[in-house]
């Protein structure tokens, strides 16, 4: 099934403040404007959700429903280099279904083949100086949506994830020893995959952000990964015992893998200010889009929330002329003052009504 590279068209019914709207980006830069509380995230969150099944502003499917209704609907026209096919997704909390051409999809297995996306919202600022979890998710992010690089990649963090939920348990309960190292091999064998996949993503993505960040910015920004177990995860985990029965708890593995984030040879998390951790944060993003670009041989869907507060105007504009050849992206913004659009960019404004009508195109 081809990947697509970009979507023509999404309708959102009883999602979010949205009753009913129908929405036709184009094909290059796509500025969604407008008062505050008309929708502009919810836009992007609709075309996300159709794409990945996954919401970056919630787990909870029923926080999508509009208020007072049961259920909504997500549609979608996206194309490929070859096809134009229509995704549906409907909701009714806590079940959801899923159609490709109108066909019913039993599973999410092919549906999530079909496209990648790159997401960027303001607490992405967090990825510089929030939890260590908000870093490997950007990892994990770019290897399971690089499915033919490495295709059992969800599947080893899954597998990781409940074989090391049942160990902690039995750690907390100071249960025998022997329950406890029962887990070990399948948390060994998976742990190992996980960690190789990370270190050859850092690999990749070092390079990227770097010239991501110099671009925008014209600053240093260095990468790199700071593992979570030294050598093997059975060496590790070996070397770690007496420490866990103290503590009740595992001490090494993917879990504790993190992102070291270095602009300028400093530190990011201690000494960035406001604009260079948006900045960061940015080049991070791209860096992703130009691996899934390259991995997958078509560029992801950029879905942009609010990037320009705290870059000043020469790293807005660098910001918008480095985006990736031929990708598609949706950027919301409440005000397009001060911002160099690029020529070829699609804008639609919310009214104060609440109609979003094109304004250029």
């Amino acid at each position: 099934m081809p990947r697509v590279s970009r979507i023509t068209q999404l309708i959102l019914r009883e999602f979010r403040c949205f009753r009913d709207l129908q929405y036709e980006p184009g094909s290059g830069l796509n500025f969604i404007t407008g008062p505050n509380a008309r929708g502009k995230t919810s836009i992007l969150e609709g075309a996300c959700y159709l794409m990945r099944l996954r919401s970056p502003r919630t787990s909870a499917l029923g926080e999508m429903v509009r208020f007072g209704e049961e259920s909504f609907l997500l549609e979608g026209l996206v194309k490929s280099k070859e096809q134009e096919m229509r995704l549906g997704v409907t909701c009714t909390p806590p079940t959801r279904s899923l159609k490709l051409d109108g066909v019913p999809q039993s599973s999410s297995a092919e549906y999530l083949k079909l496209g990648t996306i790159v997401w960027f919202g303001s607490d992405d600022l967090l990825l510089v100086n929030g939890p260590a979890e908000r870093r490997r998710k950007l990892l994990d992010s770019a290897g399971l949506q690089t499915g033919e690089s490495y295709p059992g990649y969800g599947r080893d963090l899954r597998d990781y994830d409940r074989a090391l939920r049942s160990r902690n348990l039995l750690l907390r309960e100071g249960r025998s020893r022997r329950e406890i190292d029962a887990y070990d091999h399948p948390l060994a064998e998976a742990g190992d995959r996980i960690l190789g996949v990370r270190k050859d993503l850092v690999t990749m993505l070092a390079p990227l952000a770097e010239d991501s960040c110099r671009r925008i910015s014209g600053e240093t920004l260095e990468i790199r990964l700071e593992p979570g177990a030294t050598g093997t995860m059975r060496e590790a985990l070996a070397a770690s015992r007496e420490e866990e029965i103290r503590l009740r708890q595992t001490r090494v593995g993917p879990q504790r893998d993190d992102l070291v984030l270095l602009l300028n040879g400093i530190p990011a998390a201690s000494y960035a200010s406001e604009g260079q951790r948006r900045t960061i944060a940015l080049a991070l993003k791209l860096a992703v889009a130009a691996l899934l670009y390259h991995e997958n041989k078509n560029p992801p869907l950029l879905l942009l929330d609010d990037i320009f507060g705290e870059l000043d105007p020469s790293r807005r504009d660098a910001l918008l002329i480095g985006m990736p050849p031929g990708a598609q992206a949706l950027l919301s913004t409440a005000e397009l003052t001060g911002i160099s659009i690029p020529t070829g960019s699609r804008i639609h404004r919310f009214t104060k009504d609440g109609t979003l009508e094109v304004v250029s195109s």
